[in-house]
């Protein structure tokens, strides 16, 4: 199979990655669960909110769906 249709194809049929960023907050997460004595006992679901919450990440009212202008 020659170079452009191989990039053709994966261009077509691509498969999802997890960006930097992302795995950036999830070694900053994972860290502070240890600190915080959450990891490896807690729902990992709770450990999300929970380092949200510690962060500032989370304020009532809003849903993250938010479109700013």
């Amino acid at each position: 199979m020659t170079p452009w249709i191989e990039e053709e194809i994966n261009r077509l049929e691509a498969k999802p990655i997890q960006g930097k960023q992302s795995i950036a907050v999830q070694i900053d997460m994972k860290k502070w669960a240890v600190k915080e004595g959450l990891w490896p006992s807690s729902n990992y679901g709770r450990i999300i909110r929970r380092h949200a919450e510690a962060r500032g990440w989370t304020q009532e009212g809003f849903t993250g769906m938010e479109i700013i202008e």
